[in-house]
């Protein structure tokens, strides 16, 4: 799993690249759905309504036509502390991804977020 740390409310950039189970890149092109969904860990509050939400060439997400690049341009949003006592907090975003394959392939990518409490940051 991977993970990326940022500021409470502050904009940020994650990418990776979009492989399969034999590590084979999958381009935008053999996608039927790619969704996001965002949660705090400790509580499994949902973040800045992202509960499968659609991310397949929008609400801020983008995959690479034939790379497979993910870029998720992080909105201060899916940055929100939502608990004012932690000094930080950690949140996880789910990708699902599933293909046009015949049967379908679920692929799974997940990050973790450590999200700094700028209130108590001083």
């Amino acid at each position: 799993m991977s993970s990326f740390a940022g500021k409470e409310l502050t904009s940020s950039e994650y990418t990776f690249t979009l492989k399969d189970e034999d590590g084979v890149v999958v381009p935008s092109a053999n996608l039927a759905a790619f969704v996001l969904t965002l949660k705090d860990v400790e509580t499994g509050a949902t973040i800045n309504s992202r509960i499968a939400q659609n991310v397949l060439n929008t609400n801020n997400v983008t995959i690479h036509a034939t790379s497979g690049l993910v870029t998720w341009k992080v909105q201060p949003l899916d940055m929100a502390i939502t608990n004012a006592y932690h000094l930080q907090e950690r949140h996880r975003a789910t990708f699902t991804a599933t293909t046009t394959a015949t049967p379908a392939v679920k692929l799974n990518h997940e990050v973790t977020i450590y999200v700094e409490n700028l209130a108590d940051a001083a």
